[in-house]
């Protein structure tokens, strides 16, 4: 008898009617709405703030959402428009829109943890390529209380 075979199923072809028991027996106590989060956070479509000076953009930040909060992508700044705390700024907006979502944590790795060490994301390790593995949870500082630059 053959064993059990693991493979990667596209969402969309996903038994979801046989998802919502198998989660619910392996997840009996709270949260009880497991199903229900691992639905929304696959269905949600990547989270994008942008810094704009009337028509040019000055910097971006990307959030891939999970089911318990998400991983920050790609901060971005234009190199003519750094040094004026757009990047801090791109950073407060995510986790004050995470924050507002009740307790959360965001994860994102990077070659400057001194940059995002002062919003309270700890090192949690190092990767092959050098950068290292950040996390906080949230709900942390007010974005009203995070250091200015």
């Amino acid at each position: 008898m053959a064993g059990p075979w693991v493979a990667e199923v596209a969402l969309e072809l996903a038994p979801w009617q046989q998802l919502h028991p198998l989660l619910d027996a392996c997840f009996p106590r709270s949260p009880r709405d497991v199903f229900e989060r691992v639905v929304t956070a696959s269905h949600r479509r990547q989270r994008l703030w942008l810094a704009r000076d009337g028509d040019g953009l000055l910097g971006l930040v990307m959030l891939s959402p999970h089911s318990k909060g998400g991983h920050l992508d790609n901060l971005a700044v234009a190199p003519n428009a750094r040094g004026r705390g757009i990047g801090q700024q791109l950073v407060k907006a995510l986790l004050k829109a995470i924050g507002q979502g009740g307790p959360a944590m965001v994860s994102l790795t990077t070659r400057i943890p001194s940059f995002f060490a002062p919003f309270g994301f700890q090192p949690c390790g190092q990767l092959a390529d050098g950068s290292t593995a950040m996390l906080i949870l949230l709900p942390g500082p007010a974005a009203s209380e995070f250091p200015a630059p």
